[in-house]
């Protein structure tokens, strides 16, 4: 009688820390996807983490910077095929 009385306790234990876990499980995967939801409202809302202000020649001088780069990768690119 005393094993049957152990083994419905444990029986009934095991199923709660089970069902426990599978809550707990839930919540863990929900607090992962909090911060993608987070930045999904964001850019939902299109509003800037930091507001950033870029004047027309910072922009200008960035442009040139990038031509001169792709030119110059290019002209590497030639070199290696005409090799």
């Amino acid at each position: 009688m005393n094993r049957l009385l152990f083994a419905c306790v444990c029986c009934g234990f095991l199923s709660s820390v089970a069902m426990a876990e599978d809550a707990y499980e839930k919540w863990l995967t929900m607090q992962n996807f909090r911060g993608t939801e987070i930045e999904l409202i964001r850019v939902a809302s299109e509003k800037p983490l930091v507001a950033t202000e870029e004047t027309d020649a910072e922009v200008a001088s960035v442009l040139k910077k990038v031509e001169a780069l792709e030119e110059e990768i290019s002209d590497h690119e030639k070199i290696e095929d005409s090799s």
